[in-house]
């Protein structure tokens, strides 16, 4: 009798584990034997056990030998660091996943099915996992990404993805860079998410232009980098005042096109900025005072406001002894009338465009010292309410006045006591302002 219970125990355990091995049809040991099966549209993917999988970079990114020399190329002729070491990373992975181009319809995959049913616990790089995928749209909530540490660019240009990721536990990324990067159509909550290890958020939200969430409760206290995070995301418009931006160096581009945004940014801590260039650009709707910002380190001001028509906030209180570049700063900002005579201006070099078409523009400028200055090529072009002295600027070392002051149609101040003997172009300097018949006895009409 004992015998007997004692062989069926051991059929029923033997059933058992039958059954568990049975679960799944395939058993891929690395990422190279998980790439075959994923591009076998033959094969189920809820088929596949993926728990001994550690690296999923690239998964599903279908990509030709000839796009990886692009990006080769590409990287030869970038001179920004953070760009090439991005290129870079992205040429390793299609090295990794490309095929001749001939092959790239037979790899893409059609149906993305079974996929929320893989155990991905090992995981630790999604880089590139789902670049390009545009019809993937799959449920991933229930995936345990613990133990992920890089999601750049994960979900790039996956432009129908939309699906819940709130319960993801995401407290080992330290990447995100490019992780939304035009999804089009995500707009998912994402205030759940254990932030507090990311150091890279640039161009996380670029060109997702449905995603409007709150991520006000996020702690990004260790970003270093948010060059472009919300870039082009026109429908992005949620408080981010909470954020500890402390760490962050690079704001550039921060919220360039985002047209719907205009909350508050005040208590931010920007003491470690050094670079702000193009960071409001065509923010049309924002209009939110920044008077309070430390923004001593910041070295480059180019394109900050421009075309950020609703923008018109004091900024009279800021050290911008650093910056040496502000050319285009308010280009187009067309409300833009604030106090600006305070600025310690002496380190800028390049101030080309800086007011063009503000069309309302028209305060004192006489105390800055402009004497590193070298371009002011159609610094007041278009920019029809000026009519300030400045007559007492040092213009010394400027090479550049061409369309300076074209289309100035108010303008009419003496310049005789300026010093032109280093410019070299001064081409249509007055061209339809109120001096053009009258201009500066040192001017040289081409």
């Amino acid at each position: 009798m004992l015998k007997t219970i004692s062989i069926v125990s051991l059929l029923g355990i033997a059933i058992v584990i039958n059954s568990c091995k049975d679960n799944y049809k395939y058993h891929p040991k690395n990422k190279q034997e998980l790439l075959k099966l994923v591009r076998d549209n033959n094969v189920y993917l809820g088929d596949i056990d993926t728990s001994r999988i550690t690296d999923m970079s690239g998964l599903f990114w279908v990509v030709s030998k000839n796009k990886c020399k692009e990006i080769a190329e590409r990287k030869e002729k970038v001179n920004d660091e953070r760009e090439i070491a991005r290129l870079e990373r992205g040429y390793q992975i299609c090295l990794e996943v490309s095929v001749e181009i001939t092959e790239l319809e037979k790899i893409k995959r059609k149906d993305f099915g079974g996929i929320e049913k893989w155990n991905v616990s090992k995981v630790k790089d999604m880089r590139f996992m789902f670049y390009g995928a545009e019809s993937f749209n799959q449920p991933l909530n229930s995936w345990n990404v613990s133990k992920v540490t890089n999601m750049a660019e994960m979900f790039h240009e996956a432009t129908s993805f939309n699906q819940p990721l709130n319960s993801w536990n995401v407290s080992n990324v330290k990447d995100m860079s490019y992780m939304f990067y035009a999804t089009f159509s995500f707009n998912q909550p994402l205030d759940s998410w254990d932030v507090s290890n990311v150091t890279n958020m640039n161009d996380m939200f670029a060109d997702a232009e449905s995603f409007n969430q709150p991520l006000d409760s996020w702690n990004v206290s260790k970003v270093k980098d948010m060059r472009a995070m919300f870039a082009g995301a026109e429908s992005f418009n949620q408080p981010l005042s909470n954020w500890n931006v402390g760490n962050v160096k690079d704001m550039s581009y921060m919220f360039a096109y985002t047209t719907s945004f205009n909350q508050p940014l005040d208590s931010w801590n920007v003491s470690n900025v050094t670079n702000m260039n193009n960071m409001f650009k065509h923010a049309q709707s924002f209009n939110q005072n920044l008077d309070s910002w430390n923004v001593s380190n910041v070295t480059n001001m180019n394109n900050m406001f421009a075309f950020a028509k609703s923008f018109n906030q004091p900024l009279d209180s800021w050290n911008v002894s650093r910056v040496t570049n502000m050319a285009w700063m308010f280009h187009e900002a067309k409300s833009f009338n604030q106090p600006l005579n305070s600025w310690n201006v002496g380190n800028v070099k390049n101030m080309s465009a800086m007011f063009l078409n503000a069309k309302s523009f028209n305060q004192p400028l006489d105390s800055w010292n402009v004497g590193n200055v070298k371009d002011m090529s159609y610094m007041f072009a278009g920019a029809e309410s000026f009519n300030q002295p400045l007559n007492s600027w040092n213009v010394g070392n400027v090479k550049d006045m061409s369309y300076m002051f074209a289309g100035a149609e108010s303008f009419n101040q003496p310049l005789n006591s300026w010093n032109v003997g280093n410019v070299k172009d001064m081409s249509y300097m007055f061209y339809s302002s109120s001096i053009e018949d009258n201009p500066p006895k040192w001017y040289k009409k081409d």
